[in-house]
């Protein structure tokens, strides 16, 4: 690379795997780095594992020292810790020089990539993202509307011992008499690129379930002087199929859904051609663009964003409003509060709270009214789709109030009711469960 490049960066258990995007609007694939392990990425050091935001430091580091500043970095975090790891990521390439800095989640970057493929495979509708790595497999069911990705349901699954992949690759090696360690790991990442897409793998494991004896017996990694077996995979596999099965599970569609949203499966784990297959006897597995490895999937959709090529869309596309009343005249009139504007609201981010004329709206909050409270997303076209309707609960606090909303980093939504009382208690919130998308107009 000659000319600065925006950066993607993604810290996983025992690697961190760094990306960039190929000129024009070409594919994105792997940086180059001094000791990195080919196919996995840059080792992290022991003072890093763990620790994700120093690893992160030490992989930015490795490559300033190489190719000098980005013009840029994205970060990709799992889910489950973007909420807490955004600021300290975003922070430390801040303090190392780096011109801009956004932290996006691994389900934002995957659906990044597949939308930026030349032929279009995601378009409006939901879908299931499965990212399967070496600690945990992280399923989430989204829709695309628009330029947005909602979130509607999430789960996390890990293997037996808390590990999932590692887990796996530790069973591999301690059946052919080796240990999980750094010398153990590079032998099986080795192996497995004499294998890239894993078709050798697969037909052999294929057999062994068809016919254990004598089939178990195929060796399909050379560790050294040492093999893995068929038979070693194909006892193996069972865990990791039913951790991603029972992810899976919990975020489908709720019962009577007319079928399954098409599945996308990344991560390391997606890399194991016996693991795909069964999951695509009851899934249809939407493609990964075919020259990206599906467990650098992620860091190559965030390499995308970095460089403005493709947008994740994490922020809800449409307002969302509030039916109100006031006395006027001694008549009771209905109006319509507007919470939020479209494009302002984002998984994980603070309370969005509503204005009228420039100013706070303050609402007056009468739990003993039990009058239930009409919430709507609003199109750009006019049209809505109600939100379910909530009623305060009677321990609410009476009297003057801010309401807004806001959207967790699982996607679902409380409606926020906060006391404007001096010493009032803490604030009201109101589960709406996760933002509705409107109909194609």
């Amino acid at each position: 690379m000659t000319q600065p490049h925006a950066l993607a960066l993604d810290v996983g258990t025992r690697y961190t795997r760094l990306a960039v995007a190929g000129p024009g609007d070409g594919p994105a694939g792997p940086v180059p780095l001094p000791g990195e392990v080919p196919g996995e990425g840059l080792p992290l050091s022991a003072e890093a594992r763990g620790r994700p935001v120093v690893a992160l430091r030490e992989a930015y580091g490795a490559y300033l020292a190489r190719y000098g500043p980005p013009a840029g970095a994205v970060v990709v975090l799992p889910r489950r810790t973007a909420g807490e790891l955004a600021a300290a990521a975003t922070d430390a390439l801040v303090a190392e020089g780096c011109p801009r800095v956004r932290v996006i989640g691994a389900a934002h970057a995957l659906l990044a990539l597949v939308r930026h493929a030349p032929d279009g495979v995601a378009g409006t509708g939901e879908y299931l993202v499965c990212d399967a790595g070496a600690r945990a497999v992280d399923a989430v069911r989204c829709t695309l509307a628009g330029p947005s990705v909602l979130l509607r349901a999430t789960a996390e699954r890990t293997g037996p011992g808390g590990l999932l992949g590692s887990g796996f690759d530790a069973a591999l090696l301690a059946a052919a008499g080796l240990s999980d360690d750094d010398d153990g790991i590079r032998l099986l990442a080795a192996a497995r690129r004499d294998d890239p897409r894993g078709r050798r793998l697969g037909l052999a494991v294929t057999r062994a379930e068809r016919r254990p004896d004598p089939f178990d017996d195929t060796p399909v990694h050379r560790l050294g002087d040492r093999d893995v077996t068929a038979g070693t995979v194909r006892t193996s596999l069972p865990p990791l199929l039913a951790a991603v099965r029972r992810a899976l599970a919990e975020v489908a569609p709720p019962p009577g859904a007319r079928a399954l949203p098409p599945l996308l499966l990344a991560g390391g784990l997606a890399r194991l051609e016996p693991l795909a297959r069964r999951l695509e006897e009851s899934h249809r597995l939407l493609p990964l663009p075919g020259e990206v490895d599906p467990g650098w999937a992620a860091v190559c959709g965030g390499a995308l964003v970095a460089a403005g090529l493709a947008d994740p869309g994490d922020r809800y596309p449409y307002a969302v409003r509030v039916l109100t009343h006031r006395r006027s005249a001694g008549r009771l009139r209905t109006e319509e509060l507007e919470l939020t504007a479209p494009g302002v609201l984002e998984p994980g981010g603070d309370t969005v709270f509503a204005c009228r004329d420039g100013r706070a709206a303050e609402v007056l909050a009468d739990p003993a009214a039990h009058r239930p409270l009409r919430i709507e997303a609003v199109g750009p076209d006019g049209g809505t789709v109600p939100l379910p309707d909530v009623v305060l609960p009677a321990d609410a606090p009476y009297g003057l109030c801010r309401v807004g909303v806001r959207v967790g980093a699982d996607g679902a939504a409380d409606l926020v009711l906060r006391p404007l009382a001096p010493g009032a208690d803490a604030e009201t919130r109101l589960p709406l469960g996760p933002l509705p998308v409107l109909p194609p107009a």
